[in-house]
């Protein structure tokens, strides 16, 4: 069904009184409380959003590699539903149960052509009752109920700006937050910017304060930089398990960039071009999906500090990450060339696992060994404990070893480590 046959379908269904299924229903729309009704209307009515907020990460990183989908189209719309089924199992299966038992609770809102602004997922899973009757088992007695979708109709004059922002605010208000996958309410942000709406307005439609919504944009903004990094440009799948390394890693960018209070203990003029090599060797940890402390070691501001704060740990550090990390042996349009019929997306999972799996080993090790020494720097006002660690240490060697004797590098560090007791000892003599 076209969208105009669509749309004079709704018009004669709003003029038959049958069809309402509830009044009085409160609907601000263009600055102004409406009062409006609830219909009955025949799924065959309704398209999905394709870009609702809840599969937007999976709905662009798919017409990056397939092209646009239409909503129209059955394949497409086929799609797009199991986009939003997978995309919260668990809480799906519940609430087709709700809905097999108890009917829709909750209303959506539709477009006056019969697009779904707010209430894919139950439409979804309507059609899914309905249609699928058959195959999970029910009669038709039992589901012909889930046949109708409840929803408010808007008027013909409601725009895209108008349904982006009854959307957002019907489907990521403060009670749904929990239910979206953490990379959508970036995408949101930046679609309702694209479309006009300040920070202000935003926040307003999420329940958040400008500044929050100032810090998803920049968030995202380091996302999609990491994304172009590795040739994954608009493929959001990519990002997935990766929210709180971005949030860590954004804040402190943002404080070594302003050169705020909280990096003041930093013991060298680092340059942009520094800060740019930080984020970089970031970017190779959160692709590892390197999180918590030891990922912090690497960046962290504030009193503690990090390995960016002391300058002979930063430049080590970094050298050896830059002799040690694995590059990708292929390009990703060799892998895509070398394997046509796979999904971009598992394409590009299967590429970063490879790469993970030769990566790990000296990305762990390095990171390791430079926190350790960012621990010793961190305790360097407390000689005694120090002390007492490298002596226990020192008694744990085997030097029955056959690397011991063998090894000329540990040789090495047994001349620096006598050389450093002997300036200790001299200290203690001429006191």
């Amino acid at each position: 069904m076209d969208a105009a046959t669509r749309k004079q379908k709704l018009i004669e269904l709003r003029n038959d009184e049958n069809n309402v299924a509830m009044t009085g229903i409160p609907l601000r729309y263009k600055g102004e409380t409406r009062t409006e009704k609830v219909y009955r209307i025949p799924l065959d009515f309704l398209i999905y959003n394709k870009y609702n907020g809840r599969i937007g990460s999976e709905v662009l990183s798919y017409e990056k590699q397939n092209g646009d989908l239409d909503a129209e189209k059955s394949e497409d719309r086929e799609l797009i539903e199991k986009f939003l089924y997978e995309s919260k199992e668990d809480r799906n299966q519940t609430t087709m149960k709700s809905l097999l038992e108890n009917g829709q609770q909750r209303y959506g809102i539709i477009s006056s052509d019969g697009k779904i602004i707010d209430g894919n997922r139950r439409a979804m899973l309507l059609n899914r009752l309905f249609h699928k009757r058959d195959e999970l088992g029910y009669s038709y007695q039992q589901v012909e109920k889930c046949k109708y979708f409840l929803a408010i109709i808007l008027p013909d004059d409601a725009q895209e700006k108008d349904m982006q922002q009854l959307e957002t605010i019907y489907q990521m208000g403060e009670d749904d937050k929990l239910d979206y996958n953490p990379i959508e309410k970036y995408l949101k942000c930046k679609e309702l910017k694209r479309l006009g709406f300040s920070e202000e307005d935003i926040a307003g439609f999420m329940s958040e304060k400008p500044s929050k919504v100032r810090e998803w944009l920049r968030i995202l903004k380091l996302m999609e930089e990491f994304l172009q990094q590795y040739d994954y440009d608009g493929i959001y799948t990519r990002l997935e398990k990766t929210e709180g390394p971005f949030v860590d890693l954004a804040g402190y960018l943002d404080s070594y960039e302003k050169r705020g209070a909280n990096v003041s203990n930093v013991d060298w003029d680092y340059q942009d071009s520094d800060i740019s090599d930080l984020k970089l060797v970031c970017f190779d940890y959160i692709r590892a999906r390197y999180e918590g402390k030891e990922f912090r070691d690497i960046a962290k501001t504030g009193k503690d500090g990090s390995i960016f704060f002391f300058k002979n740990l930063w430049d080590e550090f970094f050298a050896n990450h830059q002799e040690k990390i694995p590059v990708d042996e292929e390009s990703v349009q060799e892998w895509r060339e070398s394997h046509p019929k796979e999904d971009l997306s598992m394409l590009l999972r299967s590429r970063d696992n490879e790469w993970i799996a030769r990566a790990k080993g000296p990305l762990t090790g390095n990171l390791r060994r430079y926190s350790q020494r960012l621990d010793d720097k961190r305790e360097s006002n407390r000689p005694g404990y120090l002390i007492e660690q490298a002596l226990n240490k020192l008694q744990s060697v085997d030097q029955e070893q056959e690397s011991f004797l063998n090894d000329p590098h540990i040789e090495e560090m047994v001349r620096e480590i006598n050389k450093i007791s002997y300036e200790m000892k001299k200290r203690f003599e001429r006191r």
